[in-house]
């Protein structure tokens, strides 16, 4: 095509763009949008379009409605429906009138994108309710109203969220959902401007469901019984999934979450918002029930890998930044004699990404190894942690015997009461009432008999579970040899077991145990170097790598080689990991 009639072309697509004007007979579409518990309705905002379009000559080819929408969302789907419709090829009519520009759209970028890429196909865009100049000054007017309207929302949501916390300072729910075992019970707080009462919603316990929900924090508390089995005695929810959510809520002790806030002010104090099924106290013991509950996964490719810390270990300086990454184990493909622990964020980005350096595996492998030789596996530390346990065992059998003889006495009482309407039954037919008391006392009955068979296991266990001093003692002796010549598998087992995750540093390592540490002043860390003559296992001459690391002055320490300069590895202290940063 010939220069000048791209030039005509593109001359007269700038003037289809600007044009701001629409005379008598111009076919446009409507848009019309109202936000969800709004006044004015559709229905109104249609009727209103119809008489301006009459007024002024245009017809009506069609009405786009989203009805109860917020404007600052983009997915509404008559939106976008009319935009999609728009970018299909020739332009189909001369424009699209709005009810105003906040009904088009009240975020001030979707609303200036939107309304350009309009402009760019064609479309006239015009407002009733806003008084906007149809000339080039209108895209300057709608700039401001863009931001007004999108401030407007902002101003909006802000003012709501500081009235319903100030409801709920006062004491009362903010609306929504109320949790199991919670009603609302209306309650006037005041008049309103026209001298009707305004009302409060404030929580009350649930008649209907307190026992079960309060069963469900027993059962959790005393017995840690699973969420299937309390779905079983409850039914509070329709999935045993529910109960998750049902035991994050602080509420059920009386305190109420709500932005990030505690309510009330005072609950350190004794406050409560709403009268609280469980203490504060308990509420925390029975997250730490759940924790012991929870499984810890292991990614097949660490319980598969031939590396003694893999799956443990966690770059610290990584983490410091907000950034938790693990190390992985690489092996040289020139040495395969030379295996070094290595931060993946390093390795996958290369550069100046992370400043730990690679890291002999032997060292690291030995500097755990020897920690929990030296402080773990000792028989004072064992000695000391038996007569603990046994000490434990010793008063929890105390305390489930009496709770078992309670419950023992309790689980015959309501069998007896089970047998007395059966009795009744027999006699005089069965009745509604009659149902009742049974369907009742049948679901006692069953309750007081599985907490009775959960305690009697749990007395039984406590009872076998007791510890010997020379059990221990042989167990000792039987990790140490697993430590020294025991196979990887059954290395990596022992070490997982005693050890959650270790943090590594340029200059130490932290290590987190899985249990208390009573023998330490503080958490085991700052594991340094000390001069001793190790070698990588099946290596008979030592790289300058192996020896120190990865050195940035490798070259000029080449010579170290032939003076045997020894070996570094961690252990507790407080020097310095890398011989050339000391």
């Amino acid at each position: 095509m010939p220069r000048f009639e791209v030039t005509e072309r593109r001359k007269a697509q700038k003037e289809q763009q600007r044009r701001w004007d629409l005379p008598a007979g111009s076919r446009l579409w409507a848009y019309v949008r109202h936000s969800p518990g709004e006044k004015q309705t559709i229905d109104s905002q249609i009727a209103g379009m119809r008489d301006w379009f009459t007024e002024n000559g245009w017809v009506l080819e069609r009405t786009f409605a989203d009805e109860a929408l917020e404007g600052s969302r983009e997915d509404r789907a008559q939106f976008q429906a009319m935009i999609a419709l728009a970018r299909q090829g020739a332009r189909q009519v001369d424009g699209i009138a709005l009810w105003s520009f906040a009904r088009f759209a009240r975020d001030q970028l979707d609303a200036q994108f939107y309304k350009a890429e309009l402009r760019k196909l064609g479309y006239v865009l015009i407002s009733k309710v806003d008084d906007v100049p149809n000339n080039e000054m209108a895209p300057i007017y709608e700039a401001f109203i863009d931001w007004k309207n999108q401030r407007f929302l902002e101003d909006l949501s802000s003012d709501v969220k500081r009235g319903l916390s100030f409801v709920v300072d006062q004491g009362y729910w903010p609306g929504g959902t109320v949790p199991v075992g919670y009603r609302v019970e209306k309650v006037e707080v005041g008049k309103r401007h026209n001298g009707e009462a305004r009302m409060g919603n404030h929580l009350v316990k649930d008649e209907e469901l307190a026992a079960r929900v309060l069963l469900a924090w027993r059962m959790k508390l005393d017995d840690n019984a699973s969420y299937l089995a309390i779905h079983e005695a409850t039914h509070l929810y329709s999935d045993s999934k529910h109960y998750s959510d049902f035991f994050d809520n602080l509420l059920y002790a009386g305190i109420f979450k709500y932005h990030g806030i505690r309510y009330p002010a005072t609950w350190e104090d004794g406050g409560r918002f709403c009268e609280a099924y469980i203490s504060l106290e308990e509420f925390l013991q029975v997250q730490a029930n759940r924790q012991k509950r929870t499984r810890q996964a292991t990614h097949p490719r660490s319980l598969s890998s031939g590396y003694l810390l893999t799956g443990l270990l966690y770059c610290g300086v990584c983490s410091a930044h907000g950034k938790p990454t693990t190390l992985v184990g690489q092996t040289d493909t020139r040495r395969p004699d030379t295996r070094v622990y290595r931060c993946s964020t390093k390795i996958r980005d290369r550069g100046t990404a992370c400043s730990l350096p690679r890291i002999p595996c032997w060292r690291l492998d030995g500097a755990v190894v020897d920690m929990l030789r030296q402080h773990v596996l000792t028989e004072e530390y064992v000695r000391a942690e038996v007569e603990r346990a046994n000490t434990i065992l010793a008063q929890s059998t105390t305390t489930v015997d009496v709770q078992l003889e309670e419950a023992s006495r309790l689980a015959k009482l309501q069998q007896k009461k089970v047998e007395n309407i059966v009795e009744l039954i027999g006699k005089f037919g069965m009745t509604d009432i009659l149902q009742a008391q049974y369907d009742s006392a049948n679901r006692a009955w069953l309750e007081a008999t599985s907490r009775m068979n959960s305690l009697k296991a749990q007395s039984l266990q406590n009872r076998v579970r007791r510890i010997s001093m020379a059990d221990a003692q042989r167990m000792l002796a039987e990790m140490g040899q697993t430590l020294t010549d025991g196979t990887l598998t059954a290395q990596q087992e022992l070490v997982r077991r005693f050890i959650d995750r270790i943090d590594v540093f340029p200059d130490r390592i932290d290590v987190h145990f899985k249990f208390r540490m009573d023998a330490f002043s503080q958490a085991m860390s700052g594991l340094t170097v000390e001069e001793t003559e190790q070698k990588e296992e099946g290596s008979d001459v030592r790289s300058l790598r192996q020896v120190y690391g990865r050195c940035p002055h490798a070259r000029t320490l080449r010579r170290a080689v032939k003076h045997r300069r020894s070996a570094s590895v961690y252990r507790s202290g407080s020097a310095s990991v890398y011989p050339w940063r000391a």
